[in-house]
């Protein structure tokens, strides 16, 4: 997965407005859990982290891109190149925001939340979101073109089979001339029991939001170490 092609592309993509509510809504049921330490999971560049540390929370984050933790370090955030499962630390919250849960495949997701029950401490919480079937096939599919004096960008996403194909193309100004990269991203759509692999983690709540349409595109599940 081209992640850091990703991490390269995003600060071009007209996001801001629809993560920045996500990013309050996630903030707002922190607080109203009465949680100190979190971890933040997929941080990418470390916005939600710096919103956090600024709302009083002592708050750390992983992303298994490089070049996200490098900007996000920029930012004086705690941030760190880490798999979830090498961590060994225990926080009172952790958080997965942004269609985190959806780069996984079925089969990584019973890992992947065993390994978030492993950084919690006993009655911890779980807070992340995933897309609906209508995000999927409603929202995410289609053709984007981004051109601009140091760069051209494509995006052509395809919903099919329960998987969001991506396709990026790039081409960034390097001199006298344009360096192309190119790469996909996969995602996928899980149902809401897709998520109950982890026997210790109860689903104690969840609310669907509208990010992007009128209609419910995305689900945000919050668990409790039990």
């Amino acid at each position: 997965m081209s992640l850091d092609l990703y991490a390269k592309i995003e600060t071009h993509l007209s996001f801001k407005k629809e993560i920045d509510k996500l990013h309050n809504i996630f903030l707002e049921r922190l607080k109203n859990l009465g949680v100190k330490r979190v971890l933040d999971i997929g941080c990418g560049s470390g916005d939600f982290i710096l919103k956090a540390k600024r709302a009083g929370f002592d708050i750390e984050g992983i992303d298994l891109s490089v070049e996200m933790i490098k900007r996000a370090s920029k930012k004086g955030v705690r941030a760190y190149n880490k798999d979830l499962c090498q961590i060994d630390k225990k926080y009172d919250a952790a958080v997965a925001i942004f269609d985190v849960l959806n780069y996984l495949e079925i089969s990584s997701l019973k890992k992947f939340l065993c390994c978030v029950d492993n950084v919690l401490k006993n009655g911890g919480y779980f807070i992340c979101d995933i897309n609906t079937l209508y995000g999927f096939e409603e929202v995410a599919p289609g053709a984007v073109v981004i051109d601009k004096e140091d760069i051209f960008i494509s995006l052509d996403a395809e919903f099919k089979d329960d998987k969001l194909i991506t396709k990026i193309v790039t081409f960034k100004k390097d001199k006298n001339c344009f360096k192309k990269e190119s790469g996909d991203i996969v995602q996928y759509y899980h149902e809401v029991d897709d998520l109950k692999v982890c026997k210790s983690l109860e689903l104690i709540d969840i609310d669907f939001v509208s990010l992007f349409s009128d209609v419910f595109d995305k689900a945000i599940l919050t668990y409790k170490k039990v």
